[in-house]
């Protein structure tokens, strides 16, 4: 039974399901029915799902997040960008800043090595798009401040992967002095162009083919086939899966009037492996973790907390967004998960002699943001008019 695939995809679509019907009934996201579910049939409870299992299942994840970067991308229109760029990329600038701020400063004066503290003060500053996209989709959310969310999620995330690629190689450089800033600046460069480059042909082959107004069915697999490759160059190449994706979504949403056909055709296929990659990821949580990081687990969350909620709402004042807006945008952007995990996991590799210890501090914040961020989500949409 050990490796038995069928049967555990099943198990993690049947009561993944049942865990967001039942988070439902108590007024909550389904999505934080599917984490605390999956975390009780994870290695931390019950381990139904065992660790092997979960690592197993990694093709999962490698899809779930292709199709949420893709759809993230989709909605950096043009037009969002001319009515609200301005504004969207300065609060990205000023939250990150402060996040990274507080969570670096606090972190390192409980202990953790000044070049650790860094890395987590940049780790900080990613939003999970599951986390936040779901709750927009499953409520139905389609005002402006949902869109504004949207388009500052991806904006977030590609400020920490930049700002990520370029502390882990000048930390990188620090231990090993034969890599000299040249070949730093060089790696970067390629790894961003490439990424960038793939994507964008990606975004202009798909573009096309839409214009010859494909077969949906036909579509979705395309959709599919694309976004997997996508995810599958980016590992041979050693790219941000996440980046790539992300840039085909947003030059296929430019290149084409017609966003729609991209929604509706993911909204087909995302539930299923939403649910899966959703309980999979509560599986993952291994709440023991909590215990062994203590205080600096406390000093990671509260930074990040303040940061995101304190930081945002102390920059929307400079902005023109709506007052009701800059109240709540922060709070909107607090759940945490797959990005930080992926780049924390990079992170460990790039230093080895951290010894599992970025990885522990930031799944201590995740297995607090992938439960509370829902929460908060729903709570800003609702604060800002845009769900009942």
């Amino acid at each position: 039974m050990s490796m038995n695939y069928p049967f555990y995809v099943g198990i993690l679509l049947i009561l993944g399901l049942l865990g967001g019907k039942i988070a439902s009934k108590f007024k909550l996201p389904s999505v934080t029915g599917y984490i605390i579910l999956g975390l009780f049939i994870g290695p931390s409870f019950l381990n139904v799902i065992s660790k092997e299992m979960i690592k197993s299942l990694q093709f999962v994840n490698h899809l779930a997040l292709g199709i949420l970067a893709f759809s993230i991308g989709s909605e950096l229109h043009r037009y969002v960008f001319f009515k609200f760029g301005g504004d969207l990329f300065l609060l990205a600038l000023g939250d990150g800043l402060i996040t990274f701020g507080l969570v670096a400063a606090s972190t390192y004066f409980l202990g953790v090595p000044i070049e650790f503290a860094i890395i987590l003060g940049v780790l900080a500053q990613t939003v999970s798009p599951s986390g936040v996209l779901s709750i927009i989709k499953e409520y139905r959310a389609k005002g402006s401040f949902a869109k504004n969310v949207m388009a500052l999620v991806a904006i977030e995330n590609l400020n920490c992967i930049l700002l990520f690629g370029i502390v882990s190689a000048v930390l990188q450089g620090l231990q090993n002095a034969n890599l000299s800033g040249v070949n730093l600046a060089l790696s970067l460069t390629r790894e961003m162009g490439l990424a960038i480059l793939f994507g964008s042909i990606a975004g202009i082959v798909n573009a096309y083919i839409i214009k010859k107004k494909p077969n949906n069915s036909n579509y979705l697999v395309l959709l599919i086939g694309v976004i997997l490759l996508n995810t599958g160059i980016a590992i041979a190449l050693n790219l941000s899966a996440i980046l790539l994706n992300m840039t085909t979504g947003a030059v296929i949403t430019n290149l084409i009037n017609r966003k729609h056909i991209l929604v509706t055709t993911l909204e087909r296929v995302e539930l299923p492996i939403f649910v899966v990659f959703l309980t999979l990821a509560g599986a993952k949580l291994d709440i023991s973790i909590m215990g062994t990081v203590g205080l600096v687990g406390i000093a990671y969350i509260m930074g990040r907390l303040i940061g995101k909620i304190g930081g945002s709402m102390l920059v929307a004042n400079i902005t023109s967004l709506k007052p009701l807006s800059r109240k709540n945008i922060g709070m909107a952007l607090t759940p945490q998960a797959g990005v930080a995990i992926g780049l924390s996991t990079i992170a460990e590799q790039k230093l080895p002699h951290s010894n599992g210890l970025i990885t522990g501090i930031v799944l201590s914040g995740v297995i607090f943001f992938e439960i509370v961020g829902p929460l908060l989500v729903k709570r800003a949409l609702k604060n800002t008019g845009e769900i009942q």
